[in-house]
């Protein structure tokens, strides 16, 4: 039977609260507070208490219940629980300020917003910076979890994508939205993963970015550049050498190196391990090491004190001012028809020369650390020229004929042997094909078989009686 009350302090003071003292569903006792005047306190103590009794005979659906009140609570509310659970499962700092700032914008303009207020100008200004996310968060403030539908959401991109953001970014913003859905929608806070329908968007239609590739020799100029450069964002050039080095020989992303620490590198088996709270899929990643570079690293982290940052870089936005100085002292262009060379294009520098050096797909997969080979031939750039190459070395299916004669050949001086075209599984780093006994023939035409062979076919064997 639920009872009304009166804390002791408060019996002599006629404006304070009376309090509900009752039993819920499962025989608990609770405490709720109720309001000055008793009578409504004591209508409030029989609702709780008939509502209690419902729930115990399953008239009433105690998730219905919790359904609403998260409806009834502000979207602000999930939007803190959200980023404390990001936190908890070793999201890095910077990528939980990235969502949620995301996330407030999309609310931001569903409710009306337009999209200057509530981005900033510039990010290099703390006043843009500050002002942009109040403007966001007085914008969310009123919004609940209903405001957030697959038609306004949609909306909210279109918008995005009218203000002149790429397609990829738009598609960024959309992950973001769906994650927040189905983070709702497993902690129970709603009945399905009710964004689910959000769709999004062909990004080869608007290629803002392409990257591209550098030759090997060029490749070779830019580090020789940076070795013999001056001290640029206070990164020496030597040091500087070092992180293109350990970029092309690893695919580490710029935000990976930039938290190495000397415990990180490993001399006896060498290698590298970057901690899962830097890695972009949240697991600890241990990559090997060619024996020169990590020698080259070994006597560089010997200077070092433990525990400290081995390549101090500058934040992202000023890393490719800083590559971009190299760039130029190497004469290379930062952008071309084929694209840009940023940091970034460094991991496709990785994954290109794998490539070229004959190692599997699967292997260069598990290399820069890929969920499928797809996504690994993205970042597999050939340029022209290898493509041009390459297609020289394919055979001639040129008519037998319509092939000049051997004896017209000979007197022309041209040697009448077939040429000789290396296996493309069986060309090693150093771009030469393995030695091969004397005696066995490695030319196209012996691998491949005559006309005349080729139309022969097996006697069949008497079937017996």
């Amino acid at each position: 039977m639920a009872s009304v009350f009166k804390k002791a302090r408060d019996r002599a003071n006629k404006l304070a609260s009376w309090y509900i003292a009752y039993q819920d569903e499962h025989g608990r006792r609770r405490t709720l507070k109720g309001c000055p005047d008793k009578a409504a306190t004591e209508q409030l103590a029989r609702k709780l208490e008939s509502e209690a009794d419902l729930r115990r005979r399953g008239v009433i659906d105690a998730r219905a219940e919790a359904y609403a009140a998260h409806e009834a609570k502000p979207l602000a509310e999930h939007l803190d629980a959200w980023e404390e659970s990001l936190k908890a499962e070793g999201v890095t700092a910077k990528h939980v300020d990235l969502t949620i700032s995301r996330m407030q914008r999309i609310v931001a303009l569903i409710c009306g917003a337009r999209l200057s207020e509530v981005s900033p100008v510039t990010r290099n200004r703390r006043a843009d910076v500050a002002r942009a996310h109040k403007a966001r968060s007085e914008r969310v403030a009123p919004a609940r979890l209903s405001d957030l539908t697959t038609e306004q959401v949609q909306k909210a991109l279109a918008a995005l994508k009218a203000e002149g953001h790429s397609l990829q970014t738009c598609n960024h913003y959309r992950a973001v939205v769906r994650s927040f859905s189905r983070w709702c929608w497993k902690t129970r806070r709603t009945r399905e993963d009710f964004l689910c329908g959000v769709k999004s968007y062909n990004v080869k239609e608007d290629r803002r970015h392409d990257r591209r590739t550098l030759s090997l020799e060029e490749l070779r100029r830019l580090i020789d550049a940076a070795q013999r450069g001056p001290v640029v964002r206070r990164v020496p050039g030597p040091v500087r050498a070092l992180v293109y080095r350990l970029a092309v020989a690893t695919g580490l992303r710029y935000s990976e190196i930039g938290s190495i620490t000397p415990e990180s590198f490993n001399r006896d088996a060498p290698s590298v391990t970057v901690s899962a709270a830097y890695t972009k899929n949240g697991d600890p990643a241990t990559l090997p090491l060619p024996r020169e570079l990590a020698d080259d690293v070994a006597a560089y982290v010997a200077t070092l004190a433990p525990g400290v940052q081995v390549f101090p870089l500058p934040r992202y936005t000023r890393g490719a001012s800083m590559l971009r100085v190299d760039l130029d002292a190497a004469g290379i262009p930062y952008e071309t028809a084929s694209g840009f060379f940023d940091f970034h294009a460094l991991r496709c520098e990785m994954a290109t020369l794998a490539d070229q050096a004959g190692v599997t797909p699967r292997v260069v997969q598990r290399l820069m650390r890929h969920s499928s080979l797809e996504l690994t031939g993205r970042y597999t750039k050939p340029r022209a020229v290898d493509i041009e190459a390459a297609a020289s070395l394919l055979p001639s299916l040129k008519p037998e004929g319509d092939r000049p004669e051997v004896g017209a050949l000979a007197a022309t001086g041209t040697d009448p042997r077939p040429v000789r075209y290396p296996c493309a599984a069986g060309v090693g780093a150093s771009g030469r094909a393995p030695e091969r006994n004397s005696d066995e023939d490695n030319t196209l035409t012996s691998a491949a078989p005559t006309a005349s062979h080729r139309l022969r076919r097996p006697t069949p064997a008497p079937r017996g009686r």
